[in-house]
């Protein structure tokens, strides 16, 4: 085959491995070298957008290509041997591992031991625990990804998300950004936290655990992603008969541990790939290494094989009762009860799961009907939290405040409802309430709820406690090296305190861990304006705005580092810009009114401030309306300076230049 036939002018095409939307998987040789080793090109095309968008895109893929390449290396991880972009696709070449994935392993109706499903958990967790130290999340753990080598037989993890960076290029929201309803059943290795956009080392360990409940149970992703659904939200209360305990027979102590590891809640979630590990090594009856994954499967539904892997423990002493009339009489009521309930609590199980279903696909009206079916059939603390959810992204606050109240009367050691109180009454501007209920949600669960240090951390800030601040996102930074956000806020609050060189460092390593946030180009960009560097911060301002166009922020900003290196018309262009994309976007007018006082369009620049002022106005601010008057008071003083002394003869240049002088001089005053 000729040069121009080869990817990259290299890669020999030997066959497809695999497609979706997003791009190809192919087999190749390296024709550059001698033995021609077979490697795996991970194709992507890059969206229909301006050439500067796809420039800029590129330079993201080469980047995390990059890190990737250099971050570290293990023996269970196929290295990244090269990038390139060509005809508008970029390629990524990875090392070929020879094996088969263990998807071919884990047939339909089919199962594997407990003995073997501990042992390929540990063995992944052992991965994951050297890939997050890194500092990398895989994001897209499932079994087409595990592949069994040969011909040791050990798993390799491959298919690191690389091509997710540019998820908010191609449409910002969580369906397009994770496929959220594909059908090929890898929604049945994602948590919930993941659909909505966030990322957390816990996913992965979500995803583990979802693969060892496929080799315990033997049941194929689509049917994993229904019981998923009916138990999401619904922790303790989802009976037996509904959940994947009814298809395994499996030690309570491994159930235990499974069940921790797919919590739909990330906060009650093991937190680490080593605390999996240190409980798995406290069960009872140690896995003895399977020879190979590759023998037969064993049938849950077959011979007594199934059961003899399974750790025996002692019967329980059988003990002598005696019950007496009025003892059988009270637990025949008892029981009568239960059976009553019973029926109402599956109604409820099964309201909960087709409110989350609703909620997931944004029918908030419907999903809040479900959700009070539940209460109504079984009121519980998780009903009113999930229905209090729903009321917040539906833009019912209030109610949404009542009901994670009801949930925190109900159960107040749950610290969930209180961080959710916590992120309504931040929105409603309560901030004294929001700090109490972000307080009571660290104290009842310190190492669950990261978030919740963060928004206290905001909070903080926003009551200039920037040192409280940065010790909260300090906290979270501790519990989760890569959570963005604490490195986008310390940045500010880091700024505040005039640590900007610090401040910078956090928004870079905002930005390493998610390069599309538009947000930490923001904020690196308006403290590279507080340190004297316009050059750097207009360029920060460029990146947000080919990220997100859309956002007048951006636009704003640059509007004002324009403004201080001297591009007067750049600048009123991007004020205007954010006027048209936000129409009450106060501080654009005020800006741009500012700008054309000094360009002595006096009439423009009091259009301009009438306008600020009532935003000010209607906004109850004070202090901005105060500022607005106060520049509306000087035009009109300017305007009336140069009425008075327009000269009576045109040719009279002296009284115009006195004019003149005495504008500057206010203006520059």
């Amino acid at each position: 085959m000729a040069d121009s036939q080869l990817l990259g002018s290299r890669y020999q095409f030997v066959k497809t491995l695999g497609s979706d939307p997003k791009g190809s998987t192919y087999l190749v040789v390296d024709t550059f070298l001698e033995d021609q080793p077979k490697c795996v090109v991970k194709k992507l095309r890059l969206p229909g957008k301006s050439s500067k968008a796809i420039r800029f895109i590129l330079v993201l893929l080469k980047k995390k290509a990059e890190a990737l390449k250099h971050v570290g290396s293990h023996d269970q991880i196929p290295k990244i041997l090269a990038s390139f972009e060509e005809n508008n696709f970029f390629y990524l070449v990875e090392e070929f591992i020879p094996g088969r994935p263990l998807s071919d392993v884990l047939k339909p109706r089919q199962t594997l031991s407990e003995t073997a499903v501990q042992h390929v958990i540990r063995e992944v967790l052992k991965i994951l625990l050297v890939v997050h130290s890194w500092g990398v999340i895989h994001r897209c753990i499932k079994p087409s990804n595990l592949i069994q080598r040969l011909p040791d037989n050990q798993l390799v993890l491959t298919g690191f998300g690389i091509f997710k960076e540019i998820s908010a290029q191609n449409g910002r929201t969580p369906s397009s950004t994770y496929d959220k309803h594909a059908t090929n059943g890898s929604s049945a290795y994602i948590p919930l936290e993941q659909v909505a956009g966030q990322r957390h080392f816990s996913s992965d360990i979500y995803a583990v655990g979802m693969i060892g409940i496929q080799a315990l149970t033997g049941l194929p992703p689509h049917e994993l992603q229904q019981l998923k659904r009916m138990g999401q939200e619904n922790e303790g209360h989802v009976p037996e008969s509904l959940s994947w305990h009814s298809y395994a027979k499996v030690s309570p102590e491994f159930q235990r541990i499974l069940d921790r590891m797919i919590c739909p809640n990330p906060e009650h979630r093991y937190t680490t790939a080593a605390s999996v590990l240190e409980d798995l090594d406290k069960l009872t009856t140690v896995p003895s290494i399977p020879d190979t994954l590759s023998q037969p499967v064993i049938n849950r539904l077959g011979s007594a094989q199934a059961t003899q892997d399974v750790a025996v423990r002692p019967r329980r002493p059988k003990r002598s009762t005696a019950l007496g009339i009025v003892e059988l009489c009270l637990l025949s009521i008892v029981l009568g009860i239960l059976a009553a309930r019973l029926p109402q609590r599956i109604w409820a199980s099964n309201a909960l799961s087709q409110g989350q279903t609703s909620q997931q696909s944004e029918q908030y009206d419907e999903a809040i009907a479900h959700y009070t079916k539940a209460i109504q059939n079984y009121p519980t603390a998780d009903a009113y939290t999930n229905r209090g959810v729903a009321y917040f992204l539906n833009d019912q606050h209030l109610l949404a405040q009542e009901d994670f109240a009801r949930a925190i009367e109900l159960d107040d050691r749950q610290a969930t409802p209180f961080y959710y109180r916590g992120n309504v009454r931040y929105f409603l501007n309560d901030l004294e309430g929001a700090l109490e209920d972000y307080t009571q949600a660290i104290q009842r669960d310190p190492e669950g709820t990261l978030k919740a240090y963060v928004n206290r951390g905001n909070v903080r800030a926003e009551l200039g406690d920037d040192n409280g601040a940065i010790i909260d996102y300090n906290k979270a930074i501790e519990r989760d090296p890569n959570l963005a956000d604490a490195y986008l806020n310390r940045c500010l609050s880091r700024s505040n305190i005039q640590e900007h060189q610090l401040a910078i460092a956090d928004c870079s390593q905002a930005i390493r861990l998610e390069p599309d946030s538009v947000l930490a180009y923001q904020n690196r960009g308006l403290v590279r304006r507080r340190v004297g560097e316009p050059i750097g911060a207009i360029q920060d301002f460029n990146i947000a705005i080919n990220l997100d166009p859309n956002d007048p922020d951006p636009y704003y900003n640059r509007g004002l580092a324009r403004e201080e290196v001297g591009e007067l018309a750049g600048a009123i262009a991007d004020y205007t810009q954010a006027i048209t994309l936000d129409p009450n976007h106060t501080f654009a007018y005020y800006d741009r009114a500012i700008v054309k006082m000094g360009k002595r369009d006096f009439e423009g620049a009091l259009e301009d401030l009438e306008i600020a002022a009532k935003l000010c106005l209607d906004a109850g601010r004070e202090g901005c309306y105060s500022d607005t008057q106060y520049q509306v008071n000087e035009i009109q003083r300017l305007l009336q300076i140069q009425q008075e002394n327009i000269p009576s003869d045109i040719g009279d240049q002296h009284s115009t230049d006195q004019t003149e002088d005495r504008l500057n001089t206010l203006i520059s005053d």
